[in-house]
This record gives C-alpha cells, sequence and structure tokens, in this order.
C-alpha cells in the first residue's frame, strides 16, 4: 500500500468518504509526499487522475466498498462464540 493510499484510508470514518474528500486529502498533500507514492506521474497528472488510482487501488484491494457515490471500509464481521 502506497503512504498516500495508507493517508486516505486512515481518514475514513463511519460517514465514508467522497471522492471530492479524496481530491480535498491529495490538494493539501506536498509533491514530495505525493513523489513517493508516484515517483513516474507526479509532474505531469492531475489530482483526479491521483484520486480515481488510490480509490482503485483500494477497491482493487478489498479494503473499501463502494456506496453509491460513498465509500466505506470494508469491515469483516465479527462472530460471536
Amino acid at each position: 500500500m502506497r503512504p498516500i493510499e495508507r493517508k486516505v484510508y486512515g481518514k475514513i470514518k463511519e460517514k465514508g468518504i467522497s471522492m471530492d474528500d479524496v481530491l480535498e486529502i491529495i490538494d493539501s498533500t506536498s509533491k514530495q509526499e505525493m513523489k513517493k507514492s508516484f515517483q513516474d506521474d507526479c509532474l505531469f497528472q492531475s489530482d483526479k487522475y491521483f484520486a480515481k488510482t488510490i480509490i482503485n487501488s483500494l477497491l482493487r484491494s478489498r479494503l473499501i466498498k463502494q456506496e453509491g457515490n460513498r465509500f466505506f471500509k470494508n469491515e469483516k464481521k465479527k462472530e460471536k462464540e
């Protein structure tokens, strides 16, 4: 998991997170921190590209799930014995 993905995943609360929230997180992130996560793409890609890449990566690894236009942590239900 990239450092920026870990940061976005940590910001997801019970209400979930939207694409606009992810864009705000990326906007507040410094260029050096973005370069740690995306070495090749950092200079010429838009914030929307990074947001889509981060969300798609978290969806593929099944850490989050999408409900409408919001994303929630994919929590496993605890079984009571």
